[in-house]
């Protein structure tokens, strides 16, 4: 995808060159991404130096797939399409950290790495992954800032993900949130609101305390809550129906369970480690039973079932 989008060479991120992208010209994720890169360079090479191939491959692997395509990547969509500005520092900023990553997985796969490396516009035709200089660590790229905000967009987004998975709210059904805080410090998702509704399939981002009780809820490592309004989204009555028969059977095999625990010639007869799974069973649907009655709750259906 980001060789695809590369008709020309990028503009530098470094050096002497007229045609060099600015500080001033990056926004918060490609702050982020370039941190992140910087962060994956020191840990892949500290596990190359102790011969932790498999270590230093992940650390690339989890850098690709996590942070520059699941989320990079898709956060720059609109600039690389043209519907926002700033395009061409988003190509640059994708292309110098992919480029990072491939010299890092060199190492431990040659062929792909020096396939899509030369690839990249502008490279000589006898120009070699296996000889480019190795990415040294770079403390300009460190950006605590950026890794901490654009790390808290990051947990809004999957917050909302996971309240839709959880209550079942179909993928292209757009939700509502609702996000509060305990201070005023919330200037990054409000600078990065477009990101959040973009990628949640958010059609509505307040801020604010909530005015609605029907709804899936989370908190967020920073103290701030997010509240998603289920009302339009689901169909709140099958859900409570749903629900309510799975507190329903959980109670049954929780009271089943309860008997033959009681029973002391089970107990005094069977292995220790028998008794002892046993019991873990009746615990655990006993906290999935507290958990779908609180979001029975939640929902506004009344008291769950015991």
């Amino acid at each position: 995808f980001i060789l695809s989008n590369l008709a020309e060479p990028p503009r530098p991120l470094a050096g002497g060159s007229p045609n060099i992208v600015r500080r001033s010209e990056l926004t918060l994720a490609d702050r982020w991404i370039i941190a992140r890169c910087e962060a994956t360079v020191r840990e892949a090479t500290e596990a190359y130096e102790r011969f932790r191939l498999n270590e230093a491959a992940g650390a690339v692997y989890r850098f690709i797939w996590s942070d520059l395509a699941d989320w990079y990547i898709e956060q720059i969509k609109p600039r690389l399409y043209g519907d926002a500005p700033g395009g061409d520092v988003a190509r640059a900023v994708a292309a110098q950290t992919f480029d990072v990553a491939l010299r890092l997985l060199h190492p431990v796969m040659p062929f792909v790495t020096e396939a899509l490396w030369r690839r990249f516009p502008g490279r000589p035709e006898d120009a070699s992954i296996s000889v480019a200089p190795w990415p040294g660590p770079d403390h300009r790229a460190e950006d605590p800032e950026a890794l901490r905000e654009f790390g808290l967009v990051q947990e809004v987004v999957g917050a909302i993900r996971a309240i839709r998975a959880e209550y079942g709210v179909q993928p292209g059904q757009p939700v509502r949130a609702v996000l509060t805080r305990p201070d005023s410090g919330d200037g990054a998702i409000r600078r990065e609101q477009v990101t959040v509704t973009r990628l949640a399939r958010v059609s509505e981002l307040s801020f604010g305390d909530p005015r609605e009780r029907v709804g899936g809820h989370a908190v967020l490592s920073d103290g701030t809550a997010v509240f998603v309004p289920l009302g339009d989204a689901i169909d709140v009555g099958r859900e409570c129906g749903r629900l309510s028969a799975e507190v329903q059977r959980l109670s049954q095999l929780v009271e089943a369970q309860d008997k033959k625990l009681g029973n002391q010639q089970f107990v005094s007869r069977a292995p220790a480690d028998v008794v002892h799974r046993e019991r873990e069973k009746a615990s655990t649907w006993r906290e999935q039973r507290e958990v779908l009655g609180r979001k029975l709750e939640l929902l506004g259906c009344g008291p769950a079932g015991s």
